[in-house]
């Protein structure tokens, strides 16, 4: 027996899994060239039409306004979400954080996370990531990946985590100072047109901008990689254990602390050491390089496992950036702090600043690890590549801080 086709294909509602593989039929293929004229007499605006088109028209499931997953029998939540190709080497790259539910700040204050109904809409997603081109109908985009995603256990502590802490901004009153930088991976992500009106809130009389739960862009960069890397153009993790790089903190320390205060612990045993003695205490050999101090501050972060700390599950997921900082005598930062480079093509194809590479840098979080110049102290130490000892300003670990 050969492949079935579209037309002949069913799937079951109540498995995910068979919600999954069905979904095999719109890769490479776009509504319209699928479904014909249909796709484009029942055209929707809005990137949630496009979805509400893929569950009514592609699955033949009928929409519903309940709370739960679109899927409920199976609790699975249907996504579909833009990528932009870049032109000068066709990669893919994530459009946009992943929009999960709209925030009721009332509803908020008073419901716990295993209550909410989000996590009934993003504990088990069928993502389908289709190429975003302007100007192209909804109906028209073509989809690339399809992949099956269930958050790990780990990764829904800290979700659970990020809930909670912009739960209690809203609990004392300050829903108005939200930011995406409080949070790891879950973000609370502006909503709406320009001039609607702010919200109320509860426990404050200073209304709110309209915010919606949201996966950042470094989480769906991360689930990205996973059907990119595959080779294929389909992925799943559903009942499988994840695969990582390597973890900072594991699910047990996360059970009993927060993620931050893990990290922030590891650093209090080097306060007021100098490079030469935290490479003492790390069991490394002191060495003269310009990210000496980054190294050692990876090291410290990540229980001597990797110096490259952006290598770190928890920071690929959260797009943390660590940074660290010497100061001048004075108390102001020695050197100026850099980024990464401009992609000019970016800035030309993108004029949606919160959807822009640089909004997301600077709404992400930092750990900066600050170290301060001891006066009337220098440190000798080798340098490999001129075979020659080079003697400096000796620098103490004084602050580290998210």
């Amino acid at each position: 027996m050969g492949e079935i086709s579209f037309k002949e294909a069913v799937f079951d509602a109540n498995d995910p899994h068979s919600i999954y593989d069905y979904s095999r039929f719109i890769i490479g293929q776009s509504l319209h060239s699928l479904l014909g004229n249909v796709a484009v007499e029942q055209k929707r605006k809005g990137k949630g039409g496009l979805g509400q088109m893929v569950e009514e028209l592609f699955f033949n499931y009928k929409i519903n306004s309940n709370r739960e997953a679109d899927f409920g029998e199976a609790k699975v939540e249907l996504k579909c979400t833009p990528l932009l190709k870049s032109k000068s080497d066709d990669s893919f790259r994530i459009k946009e954080r992943l929009v999960c539910t709209m925030i009721d700040y009332y509803e908020l204050a008073d419901t716990k996370f295993e209550d909410s109904h989000l996590l009934a809409k993003c504990q088990l997603m069928l993502l389908l990531f289709y190429l975003h081109i302007s100007g192209t109908p909804v109906y028209d985009y073509e989809f690339l990946f399809r992949i099956l995603w269930q958050i790990p256990e780990k990764d829904l502590i800290l979700i659970k985590n990020d809930y909670e802490t912009i739960a209690n901004r809203v609990r004392k009153g300050e829903a108005h100072l939200i930011s995406e930088g409080d949070t790891m991976y879950l973000g609370a992500c502006s909503k709406g047109q320009k001039g609607d009106s702010p919200q109320r809130q509860p426990f404050s009389n200073i209304r709110a901008n309209k915010r919606a739960f949201c996966l950042k862009p470094a989480y769906m960069r991360y689930i990205l990689q996973h059907v990119i890397g595959s080779g294929n153009s389909y992925f799943t993790n559903y009942q499988t254990a994840e695969k990582s790089n390597y973890e900072l903190v594991s699910t047990l320390e996360l059970k009993n602390s927060s993620f931050e205060n893990i990290i922030i612990n590891r650093f209090s045993k080097f306060y007021g050491l100098n490079y030469l003695e935290i490479c003492t205490k790390l069991g490394i050999t002191p060495y003269q390089a310009k990210n000496k101090y980054a190294d050692i501050s990876g090291l410290i972060a990540s229980n001597s496992k990797c110096k490259r700390i952006s290598d770190a599950d928890e920071f690929v997921k959260s797009g943390i950036a660590l940074k660290t900082i010497r100061l001048r005598k004075n108390g102001m930062p020695k050197e100026a702090m850099s980024f990464k480079n401009i992609d000019y093509q970016e800035v030309f194809d993108n004029d949606n600043w919160l959807e822009s590479e640089a909004y997301e840098i600077f709404t992400n979080r930092f750990l900066f690890v600050i170290f301060k110049p001891k006066q009337g102290e220098t440190v000798t130490v080798y340098n490999n590549k001129t075979r020659r000892n080079v003697t400096e300003q000796s620098y103490v670990l004084d602050h580290v801080f998210f």
